[in-house]
């Protein structure tokens, strides 16, 4: 294969570009047929998933078959079958080829694993896929070609009269030359044929009307830059990326000074450089003793506490996002918000002071994900789906606490202490208070961004990023972990602040893109801007100020109604 160049694409995050990269490989301007497109690429790394949406963003009707895994009624692997392409496949987009070491013949599967070795059974798979060849369709695909079945002459000829037709485009699928000689090991082929299989491959490959993708393990594709056309490659938003970090930098910069300046105790961003000037160059000059303790005690905090608790929520809902693929997914789903909730109450009913009502709002906070960690150990399957709706009766149980608190608690001064806590604030930020709460989210986002390209791999799904080394357990539990601890740890320094973690992601990814690898730190700056912008208003806005939780509301919900009118309309221009 010919030297690849350093240009690439990224695979889901540019999903746009991808679907472009084949359509002008596939077809001229006009529409007619023009070549042929190859992908390949190790196991896991979204082969089969590209053309299945391809085909469906397309519109297009295809014939040739798709590979599907295939189970017996106990739900065991026992081999893989083909379906007619365009099917959509119900048991995912997944591509299993592996069995469970027994045979079923019954089950009629053409590739069988029985101990360390695979069989193939050719005769099997030609009775099965050339008759779907000749359905009529706009494409032709062929998935999970290049392997053994191209030693059987019947099956390399018929591929070769079919490249050798522009007129009928076809679309094959096969793995990597790695994966497929790790897979030649397990088999009783001689060295002969396998000269002849690469032979033949490498035939295919270098057929002039065939067009090479190749999705690699970390998704990224790469291919010739030659081969790239121009307005493809300037319409990556990768190419923009530094230039927008440095916008949501700046701005964010620009809103703390702003956070220093307004209050109900005004001071001038120059009175604001030239103090910060003196303490920091020991210059001498004298300054009222109001605008040192606001700008020293007052403001600061809050400044800081408002950064981390919005930029914390986002990345936590960002990655539950990530980890249940879910987009409605926000940080209370495992029941944080909840738990700490009921903390809080509590302690304000039991009369503790503002530190006792933080640190025991933190606590039962870590005692709700604790519980819904323990019960959905006991669920062997779907752990994730067991997560959710754990978290779901966990919460209902806190809910159900808290209002039996606000029932028994005094109407005079207690209920409404607890209802103006719930209504989140940052009222309380105090230097312990940023003290207490730094840590723990400074941790939880440490780790999140240090495995975030690892959500990437867990789109993929459990198994297929299994194969490319992923200890998908570990992962999500680090994942949910960090986050729970995020969300418990902010809901106790400043309340329930809704919206910030459903919505600010998703502010992220139009900004930046889907790959994590960027949207999860442009979450975190964009959601630190957010907060920091919703307090200032609602410091302005009334002497004792607005609860957060009612501003991102008013924010939030129309920002998400709009999201669902531009999907809704993507979804009817489709």
């Amino acid at each position: 294969m010919a030297d690849r160049k350093e240009n690439s694409f990224l695979y889901p995050a540019n999903e746009r570009g991808l679907i472009m990269l084949a359509q002008s490989s596939l077809f001229a301007e006009n529409g007619t047929p023009k070549g042929h497109l190859l992908v390949t690429g190790v196991i896991g790394s979204g082969k089969s998933t590209f053309v299945q949406r391809y085909l469906e963003d397309a519109s297009l009707k295809a014939s040739g078959y798709m590979t599907i895994r295939h189970v017996n009624r106990r739900e065991q692997k026992t081999g893989f079958l083909h379906v007619p392409a365009g099917k959509q496949r119900d048991t995912g987009l997944l591509t299993i080829r592996h069995s469970n070491g027994k045979a079923f013949p019954d089950e009629k599967c053409f590739l069988v694993s029985e101990g360390g070795d695979s069989r193939f059974d050719v005769e099997l798979f030609t009775e099965r896929a050339f008759p779907l060849l000749e359905r009529h369709g706009d494409v032709i695909v062929m998935d999970e070609l290049g392997g053994v079945e191209l030693l059987d002459d019947r099956v390399f000829n018929r591929v070769m009269e079919l490249l050798n037709d522009v007129s009928k485009p076809l679309i094959m699928v096969w793995k990597h030359e790695t994966a497929l000689e790790q897979t030649l090991t397990r088999m009783d082929i001689t060295e002969d044929k396998k000269a002849v299989l690469r032979e033949r491959r490498h035939a295919i490959m270098t057929h002039p009307a065939v067009t090479t993708v190749m999705l690699e393990s970390d998704g990224t594709i790469s291919r010739q830059l030659e081969e790239i056309p121009e307005p493809l490659l300037n319409s990556g938003q990768k190419k923009h990326l530094p230039l927008r970090f440095g916008v949501m930098g700046a701005l964010l910069i620009a809103l703390i000074i702003i956070s220093f300046a307004i209050g109900w105790y005004f001071v001038s961003p120059v009175t604001i450089i030239r103090f910060f000037w003196s303490q920091l160059f020991r210059t001498g000059e004298v300054f009222e003793e109001a605008i040192s303790t606001v700008l020293i005690n007052v403001r600061p905090p809050r400044i800081a506490l408002a950064v981390l608790v919005g930029s914390g929520l986002s990345v936590a809902g960002h990655t539950f996002q990530g980890v249940f693929q879910n987009p409605m997914v926000s940080p209370d789903v495992l029941g944080a918000s909840s738990g700490a909730s009921f903390g809080a109450a509590l302690a304000i009913l039991a009369g503790f002071a503002s530190t006792g009502i933080t640190l025991v709002s933190f606590l039962f906070g870590l005692i709700s994900i604790a519980l819904v960690l323990f019960i959905a150990s006991f669920v062997k399957r779907n752990k994730l789906l067991s997560l959710v709706l754990t978290g779901i009766v966990v919460s209902s149980l806190f809910s159900a606490g808290l209002s039996l608190i606000k029932y028994t608690a005094d109407p005079s001064n207690q209920l409404p202490a607890i209802t103006y806590w719930l209504m989140g604030s940052l009222n309380s930020a105090r230097l312990q208070t940023l003290g207490f709460a730094a840590p723990p989210i400074l941790l939880g986002i440490f780790v999140i961004l240090l495995l975030r390209w690892q959500l990437n791999l867990l789109a993929l799904g459990e198994e297929a990023a299994a194969t490319m080394g992923v200890h998908t357990r570990l992962i999500r539990m680090l994942m949910v972990v960090s986050a729970t601890l995020i969300t418990a740890t902010s809901v106790s320094v400043s309340g329930v602040i809704g919206w910030i973690g459903l919505v600010v992601p998703h502010i992220a990814r139009m900004i930046v893109g889907s790959d994590n690898r960027v949207s999860l730190p442009a979450s975190a700056l964009v959601g630190a801007g957010f907060l920091l912008f919703v307090d200032n208003i609602a410091r302005r806005a009334t002497t004792s100020g607005i609860p957060l939780g009612i501003l991102t509301a008013f924010i939030g919900a129309p920002f998400f109604v709009f999201l669902i009118l531009r999907e809704g309309r993507k979804g009817m221009a489709g």
